[in-house]
């Protein structure tokens, strides 16, 4: 003896309405979801990846750049990994500050007051490495960004130079400010304003 059943009707997605009998037709492939590509795969190297997890933020790079330095926003997620080392927190009589626990005041021969204007470098320095980590996540920063920390490290030499008690030390330590402060926005010019 030979049963034979009738035909099975394909099933329904989820996503879909009821069909009536009527509609169904007894003869119809079973309908499959699309193939979804992985988005990790093929030609993409893990920069680009990754670019989009570090990416800039869109907006003004020259606020975004004093935020970071002052402490308004902490430092991106991976900028330990990527570049090494954390930032870390000082209070100044000017307000907070982010600082690079590896820098320093980078006179050509320590000529001047570089242990005095150690605190400024330190955030100044923290400000070109956001520079290249950005850089390196392919999102590079506009150049308001390293304006925007040079002026900071600018204003940082000058605060220091006028909270000097006597009137030579505050002369001496402007004149210091002016010299250190115009090199490195010299040398940002040269550069381009980008990425040092």
């Amino acid at each position: 003896m030979i049963v034979r059943n009738s035909p099975v009707s394909p099933r329904r997605p989820v996503n879909s309405t009821p069909e009536t009998p009527a509609e169904a037709p007894s003869n119809t492939v079973a309908q499959t979801r699309p193939h979804q590509q992985d988005t990790f795969t093929g030609a993409a190297t893990a920069l680009q990846r990754t670019a989009k997890v570090g990416a800039a933020p869109v907006g003004n790079h020259g606020t975004l750049m004093r935020e970071y330095l002052t402490g308004a926003r902490p430092p991106p997620a991976d900028f330990e990994k990527v570049m090494g080392y954390k930032p870390f927190t000082i209070q100044t009589k000017h307000g907070q500050r982010m600082q690079d626990p590896h820098g320093s005041a980078s006179a050509p021969g320590k000529v001047g007051p570089d242990k005095e204007f150690d605190p400024a470098a330190k955030t100044h320095d923290y400000g070109y490495d956001l520079l290249r980590y950005y850089a390196k996540k392919g999102t590079p920063l506009a150049p308001e960004a390293r304006k925007a920390a040079d002026a900071l490290f600018r204003e940082d030499l000058f605060h220091f130079a006028n909270d000097q008690k006597g009137l030579g030390s505050r002369i001496k330590f402007r004149a210091w400010a002016q010299i250190y402060a115009t090199a490195v926005e010299l040398n940002s010019r040269v550069q381009n304003h980008g990425p040092p």
